[in-house]
């Protein structure tokens, strides 16, 4: 289960990684500077989510494993990177963007 949760992990983040920098690539070389604050916020959410699954990810594996501390670390970290990705994600929405 552990090796599967990492994999998945690792594999979350090539994805969106990849993602972030083909939508970069598709953004140009002279954008308005509306769009260019949009995809940074964009990116912001993407990676900040990612960091939050990442810290979800921890706190399945740490149930089974000893380091107690991360157990109970690990859920309340992977929500509030979660929320401030949907906060920046929203208001890259607002701000408009790619």
């Amino acid at each position: 289960m552990r090796a599967a949760n990492v994999a998945l992990t690792i594999g979350l983040w090539i994805a969106v990684l990849w993602l972030v920098r083909r939508q970069r690539a598709r953004l140009g070389a002279n954008a308005s500077a509306r769009t260019v604050r949009g995809y940074r916020l964009h990116a912001l959410a993407a990676i900040t989510a990612t960091v939050g699954v990442t810290w979800f990810s921890a706190w399945l594996i740490s149930d089974s494993i000893r380091p107690g501390w991360l157990h109970t670390l690990s859920f309340p970290a992977a929500m509030v990177f979660i929320v401030i990705a949907v906060i920046a994600a929203a208001y890259a929405g607002w701000v408009g963007g790619p």
